[in-house]
């Protein structure tokens, strides 16, 4: 009786799975077809949040979450060349200002939510954290803040910005980039893959924040800046690793009440929007200071989450070894810093 149970569970998970991807799928191509920026990544995730609102018990396991970060990671490697390494002397400004915006984004977050909207101290300041969805929560468990709102305003952060930000950094001034990166051979994917894949699991088993991407990235990397493999893997593969993410990312909202957000879409919407003008103020600010280029300085600057983040860089033609820098190095910040942003948090703090 227990292994037709089993049976049945795992029969509903694989339909559930599939249907998932099917969603995700036709949410990306038609995007795509729009001619929108990144529209395998955020047409997913759109038809994703859909489909959940609409009922259907859609989700991605983790390991076709983390197989996809490490397809990406991999194929992100092919970035890293002697000319991006040129950059890493612009580092220490860019860096800088990424600290001060990040200092500006929770501040202004907070007393917003706090001032017009009568949050208690603990939400507020969780809620504005910017992109460090893992550590906020497990902050937040041990507070006395509101972990609906807290949860939601969050996921509504990463949410909109991996939907708007295609669409800001195609009207931008700056325009989107175009680079022409060669097609691995057979031979050099499947290095690349074990690679990625050893260099992923290490990373994510050292708990660093996003490690399957970031691993796998570094990994892959330091394999095309040796000149021992070059180019990135092919389309399809990539569009299943986009498909794959972005429905992880809609999936997300899997049992959260439609009231419970549509109630809290202003407030939350509300500190995005400052967060979101506050990254673009300081990242004009970085990019005139060093000559970056504007819209990878703001995607590495954007308020939201390492793997989300770097992935949209990856598919908007950006540096995603950059971008996933920037971040990593905020989390770390935000992670060392913590002790102080949550100081009279605690269950017998004052809210």
């Amino acid at each position: 009786m227990s292994s037709i149970r089993t049976s049945l569970f795992d029969r509903k998970l694989i339909v559930r799975v599939l249907e998932t991807l099917a969603v995700g799928a036709l949410g990306g191509g038609l995007l795509e077809l729009s001619g929108f920026p990144a529209g395998w990544l955020c047409g997913s995730m759109l038809a994703v949040i859909i489909a959940v609102f609409a009922g259907r018990p859609l989700r991605v396991p983790d390991g076709f979450r983390g197989a996809a970060f490490i397809l990406l990671g991999s194929s992100m490697g092919a970035g890293v060349t002697p000319e991006m390494l040129v950059k890493l002397e612009k580092w220490p400004a860019s860096v800088a200002l990424l600290g001060i915006s990040v200092a500006a984004t929770m501040v202004v977050g907070t007393q917003y939510l706090i001032r017009r909207h009568g949050w208690d101290l603990a939400s507020a300041r969780l809620s504005s954290v910017p992109g460090a969805l893992s550590a906020v929560l497990a902050i937040a468990g041990d507070s006395k803040g509101d972990l609906v709102k807290i949860t939601i305003s969050q996921t509504l952060r990463q949410i909109v910005l991996v939907s708007l930000v295609p669409l800001l950094i195609y009207v931008s001034p700056a325009g989107p980039m175009q680079i022409d990166i060669r097609l691995a051979s057979v031979f050099d994917i499947g290095v690349m893959l074990v690679a990625g894949g050893i260099g992923g699991l290490i990373c994510a088993r050292l708990r660093i924040p996003g490690g399957l991407l970031l691993g796998a990235l570094l990994a892959s990397g330091s394999l095309h800046a040796t000149g021992i493999v070059e180019g990135v893997l092919p389309a399809p593969i990539l569009i299943v690793a986009y498909i794959v993410v972005g429905s992880a990312i809609g999936a997300r909202l899997r049992g959260t009440s439609l009231p419970a957000i549509i109630a809290l879409c202003g407030p939350a919407l509300g500190s995005i929007a400052f967060a979101i003008v506050i990254a673009g103020f300081f990242a004009a600010l970085a990019a005139f200071l060093t000559g970056l280029p504007f819209n990878e300085i703001w995607l590495a600057f954007a308020p939201g989450g390492v793997e989300a983040m770097t992935v949209l860089a990856f598919a908007l033609n950006l540096d995603p070894s950059f971008v996933s820098s920037h971040h990593l190095i905020r989390l770390v910040g935000l992670m060392v810093l913590s002790p102080v942003w949550t100081i009279g948090l605690g269950r017998g703090g004052q809210s």
